[in-house]
Order: C-alpha cells, then sequence, then structure tokens
C-alpha cells in the first residue's frame, strides 16, 4: 500500500517524510552519480583510442538496444516478482559488469568487441533496474504525489548528470578513465543497500492471492502487448516518439566528436555541454513539478518536441562553445517540461499490476528506432558532417511533429 498523504496537491515535504520512498530516492541518487561520470568516460574512451564517429555511434547503438530488446521482458519480471528485490539484483549485477570494464581497461586488456559486449550486458541489466523501480512507485506514494515523485527523480538526475558530467570529463583529463568508471562500479553496490531497507512489501507486484499469480511468463508478455496495442492513445504516441527520438539520437550520439571537431574543445567541453543540458532539466524539472498540467498535457508535448527541434537546427550551425552550451540548456529545459507530465500521465492511466509489462513494451517501442540512428548519424557524420547530420535532424522533427499534431486528435488532447 502507498503511504499515504493530504489531498491538498503534491508536496515535496511529504514525500521526504516517506520513509521507504526516500530510501529509493537515495538510492537511485547514489547510483546515478556514478551513471553520469561513466556516460562521459564510455564515448570518450572510444572517441580518443578510435577517432572513428562511426564507432561512437556504434557503442551508443549498444547502450540503447537492451532498452528494445531486453526491456519488454524485464517488465515481465518486474509484474511478477518483488520489485524491491529486482531492484537490489540489477544494481549488484551492474556493479559486478562496471568493476568488470574498470579492471581490465587497467589491465589494458579492453579492446573494442570486448568492451562492446560488456556494454550490452550493463545496459540489460539497467532495464530490469528501470523497469522495477518505475512500476514501485505507485506502490510507495499517494496518487496526488506521483508527479512530485517524478519531479523529484527528474530533478536530482539532472542535478546528477550537472555535476558528473562537469566534473568527469575534468576529471578524465586529469586522472584518467579508470578512476570515474571504478567509481560508477561503487555507486551500484550502495545503492543496492540502500534499497534493500524498503519494506519488502512494496515491492510486491500482485495482492497475495491474486488470481493472476500462477499466470504464464508467455500470458503475461502478451497481455502488455494488449494493453498497448488497443489504446489509441499509446499508439499515437509510440508512433510520435519513434520519429522524434530516431533524429534525437542522432545528435547526442556524436555529441563527444561534436565536442572536439565542431567547436574545438576536448573531453572538458564534451561534459560541459552534457552538463548544460543536465542542468537545462533541472530548471525545467523545477518549473513543472508542481504545476497542475492535467488538462493539456498532449499540447505541451507537441509544442515542446517542436521547440527542441528549433533549438537542434541551431545546434547544427553552432561553432563555438559559449552559444552552444546556452543551446544544450535549453533542449533540457524543453525535455524535462515534456517528460515529468508524460510519465505522470502513464503512471497514472495504467493499472499498477500493469506498469511493469505496459512501461516496457511501449519503451522499446519508443526506442526501437535509436540503435538504427546512432549508427547512421556517425557514419553519416563522417561522410558529410557533424553539423550537417544535427541540422537535418532539428528539421525532421519540426516538421514531422507539426504534421503529426493535426493528425493524431487523441495525443493532443489527452488528459488526466
Amino acid at each position: 500500500m502507498a503511504e499515504s498523504s493530504p489531498k491538498s496537491g503534491p508536496s515535496y515535504s511529504s514525500l521526504l517524510k516517506n520513509r521507504s520512498f526516500s530510501f529509493l530516492w537515495i538510492g537511485q541518487l547514489v547510483s546515478q552519480s556514478g551513471d553520469a561520470v561513466f556516460d562521459i568516460a564510455l564515448l570518450w574512451l572510444v572517441w580518443v583510442t578510435t577517432q572513428s564517429t562511426a564507432l561512437v555511434g556504434l557503442t551508443q547503438a549498444a547502450v540503447l538496444v537492451p532498452a528494445v530488446l531486453v526491456s519488454p521482458f524485464a517488465g515481465v519480471y518486474a509484474d511478477r516478482t518483488n520489485r524491491r528485490n529486482l531492484i537490489v539484483l540489477s544494481n549488484v549485477a551492474q556493479g559486478i559488469v562496471t568493476a568488470g570494464v574498470s579492471v581490465l581497461y587497467v589491465l589494458s586488456a579492453l579492446d573494442f568487441s570486448v568492451l562492446i559486449v560488456l556494454v550490452l550486458l550493463l545496459y540489460s541489466c539497467a532495464q530490469f533496474y528501470r523497469a522495477a523501480s518505475n512500476a514501485i512507485v505507485p506502490s510507495i506514494v499517494s496518487r496526488e504525489n506521483i508527479g512530485a515523485a517524478n519531479g523529484l527523480f527528474s530533478l536530482t538526475q539532472s542535478a546528477n548528470q550537472l555535476m558528473g558530467y562537469t566534473l568527469g570529463g575534468v576529471i578524465i583529463g586529469v586522472l584518467g578513465l579508470a578512476v570515474p568508471i571504478t567509481y560508477d562500479s561503487l555507486t551500484f553496490f550502495a545503492a543496492a543497500f540502500l534499497v534493500l531497507l524498503i519494506a519488502k512489501g512494496h515491492g510486491q507486484a500482485r495482492p497475495s492471492g491474486s488470481p493472476d499469480g500462477a499466470s504464464s511468463f508467455t500470458k503475461d508478455f502478451r497481455e502488455g502487448l494488449s494493453y498497448v496495442r488497443q489504446s489509441r492513445f499509446f499508439l499515437e504516441l509510440m508512433f510520435l516518439g519513434v520519429v522524434v527520438n530516431f533524429f534525437a539520437t542522432a545528435v547526442f550520439a556524436i555529441l563527444a566528436p561534436y565536442s572536439e571537431v565542431w567547436v574545438h574543445g576536448g573531453s572538458s567541453t564534451y561534459g560541459f555541454l552534457s552538463a548544460a543540458f543536465a542542468l537545462g532539466t533541472i530548471v525545467g524539472s523545477v518549473l513543472i513539478g508542481k504545476v497542475n498540467f492535467r488538462a493539456y498535457v498532449g499540447k505541451l508535448l507537441f509544442f515542446g518536441v517542436i521547440a527542441s527541434g528549433g533549438i537542434l537546427i541551431l545546434l547544427g550551425l553552432i561553432r563555438s562553445i559559449p552559444p552552444a552550451l546556452a543551446a544544450f540548456s535549453a533542449v533540457g529545459v524543453i525535455l524535462a517540461v515534456v517528460n515529468v507530465p508524460l510519465n505522470t500521465l502513464f503512471q497514472t492511466k495504467v493499472p499498477k499490476e500493469m506498469l511493469g509489462r505496459a512501461g516496457t513494451v511501449l519503451s522499446a517501442s519508443l526506442t526501437a528506432a535509436q540503435p538504427i540512428a546512432a549508427v547512421l548519424s556517425g557514419v553519416l557524420a563522417g561522410i558529410y558532417s557533424i553539423g550537417a547530420v544535427i541540422t537535418v535532424s532539428g528539421v525532421a522533427v519540426m516538421v514531422a511533429t507539426a504534421v503529426l499534431y493535426f493528425v493524431f486528435k487523441e495525443l493532443r488532447n489527452v488528459s488526466y
């Protein structure tokens, strides 16, 4: 049962008084502090050792593929097992894999093929964490505080990214790559311990004695697919998401070479650009966290995506660091303002016992084209230019979203 809170509206103070939510939040805060540094270290490692935009894109694709292939199955497990325990196990597994990357790098045994395998394994484990942590929230907090909880998660994730990205590039330049990778592995183990302090009952996916408790894995998997497929709203959201995420991924997959080649920086620049994006999401999360956006979630999505496409066009034309930093901050603000309401919408519309399956099916569909986009952007950036790939992506996002605004009436008018 979710812990109750006054029905006067979302409240950060009541959230932080909720013991189980606090442990979940702090555990996520700890693990994400390492993730942010690892994000910088991973793609920078590939870029400086290969100088190939194609291999950078391939690495980013390896990061994204598990979200497409593994997350639907992870969602089924999140609806069949104790979600708290699944979060703990996935954190431990990620800690072990990341430690393996660090050890192999120090021993000079980390060639590109080995790295790709480990990246696939690491982000496959992450899908179980994401499915379970997203699905457990409505069991821990009251309905009126779900929006505030998502806003707080977004805010602290962005704060971690801001610090991790800012320091990550500097740390790599001063101490090398082994230190941030090792730190990331330790944060996973610390997070696992904190999540163990959550009351075990909050992790239960189904009520005790539920007749569905003995249902087969295949049946549960099909139910998740069926739930999403039968909703016109979700189908429209999936289609728009596939289009938008394809071109957005094309931009972020080549951010490391963009930092060095296009705006003439280095590892610190890569970190600062990523941090600027995170700073923007912090601002956006603060702005949207306590806003009553129920009546216009759909319109907020469309106009936000169109605006972000316009900024991507500017990014492809910018050739210096200061305006690039400002542009990345603006993109971060817009995406936070869009993503927090959408996540809240999903959590309030989908039955609690279906959140894991439906959520990961939707997530897999939204990210299905991202690995392809990452590889293509790396290849095309090498053939043409980094700026051309980014500018064309921005134009495509704006045009496609503007057209779909008039076509997708259900998504445009959705509320909760």
